[in-house]
């Protein structure tokens, strides 16, 4: 019997192979995922490519969704038709842990995260940082700009009917400026957080610096003030006469937490001074204030 000529020998192994490639599960990519280097960095994980593994294999395909994980591992990611679950490779807590897939670049605080594709330079919103950590407002949680998943099945968030893929989305309805609005490119409008204080109607711009004259005015722009503040200005009275629990000065936040909190904070340093949310009375700057209103 005559070995097959070698022409034979190579339409056999490629119809073979295209055999296998057809049979394999619908989750094996057609192509190396984002962030596949195309190295050799271990051996394959079932029906996926060497090095899948590695967090910034299979993570990073899974934030684009590259690939549907549910398809496989399941709805529930226990197991599914790949009978591997997702919990006996990811640490207990994974699951409700932000910055386990987030990550964060300053520190443990998961603020600024990584951006979608994993960059840690360059990142669409370094503000994340001072947002969260004042220091000139309260520590802002996520759902001020974001609706904040309960875990990673949480419906909207990935792996359940995320229909805008590698998109973070910005919902302002669950915080203090929820009439607010995002204009992409870093730019945000129609907020309470840098507005005058008395409601929504502030912008702001990623990159860009402020202080207090931009927001509500200062000593320096009283016109932009409410009420009466113009005129004790000018009659000398200065913040921290009337916000002493907030300010230390004209331009110093003394208590973060008693700043952009939704709230007007009014505390004199004058004593015998009163304040009901609307009008003041007492004994100040020389004046006698009954029932005065702003």
């Amino acid at each position: 019997m005559r070995a097959a000529a070698p022409q034979t020998l190579s339409l056999f192994a490629a119809s073979l192979a295209l055999v296998i490639v057809s049979t394999l599960p619908s989750c094996y990519p057609s192509k190396p995922p984002a962030g596949d280097s195309g190295q050799d960095t271990g051996p394959s994980v079932g029906p996926h490519p060497a090095g899948w593994a590695a967090a910034g294999e299979h993570g990073l395909a899974a934030k684009l969704q590259d690939l549907e994980c549910a398809s496989c591992h399941g709805l529930d990611l226990l197991g599914g038709s790949a009978g591997r679950d997702c919990d006996s490779c990811h640490p207990s807590g994974w699951r409700t842990d932000c910055t386990w897939c987030h990550g964060g670049v300053d520190n443990s605080t998961g603020a600024p995260p990584l951006d979608m594709d994993d960059a840690s330079t360059g990142l669409s919103f370094p503000e994340h940082t001072a947002h969260v950590g004042g220091p000139r407002h309260p520590a802002y949680g996520c759902v001020e700009c974001h609706v904040m998943p309960a875990d990673v099945l949480t419906s909207g968030h990935l792996f359940v009917e995320d229909d805008s893929a590698a998109v973070a989305e910005l919902t302002f309805s669950g915080g203090l400026a929820a009439t607010g609005s995002y204009a992409g490119s870093g730019s945000c409008s129609n907020i309470y957080c840098h507005g005058d204080g008395r409601g929504a109607g502030g912008t702001a711009t990623s990159g860009d610096s402020y202080d207090c004259g931009d927001c509500h005015g200062d000593a320096g722009s009283a016109r932009d003030l409410s009420g009466e503040h113009r005129e004790h200005i000018h009659e000398g009275v200065v913040c921290v006469d009337c916000h002493r629990d907030t300010v230390s000065s004209d331009t110093q936040i003394a208590t973060p937490d008693n700043h952009v909190n939704g709230h007007v904070e009014v505390a004199f340093g004058e004593s015998g001074m009163s304040w009901n949310g609307s009008s003041c009375d007492g004994q100040c700057h020389g004046e006698r204030h009954s029932n005065e209103r702003w």
